[in-house]
């Protein structure tokens, strides 16, 4: 799975729980945040566990 799939998720559990316990301000920001990573989905989900793309190129020479 990639970093952008499991920060979504992660995320929309966050809300729900926010939602749940009434808070609305945190519920705003979580969807900020999600709107964050949504602006950055392609270079997350070239990432996979967190790897940085310099990291693969370093490894692999």
């Amino acid at each position: 799975m990639d970093d952008f799939s499991q920060m979504i998720k992660l995320l929309e559990s966050a809300k729900q729980l926010a939602d749940m316990n009434q808070l609305p301000m945190l519920v705003y920001l979580i969807e900020m945040a999600k709107a964050e990573a949504r602006g950055h989905r392609f270079i997350l989900r070239d990432r996979r566990r967190g790897q940085d793309k310099h990291e693969k190129v370093q490894a692999a020479e």
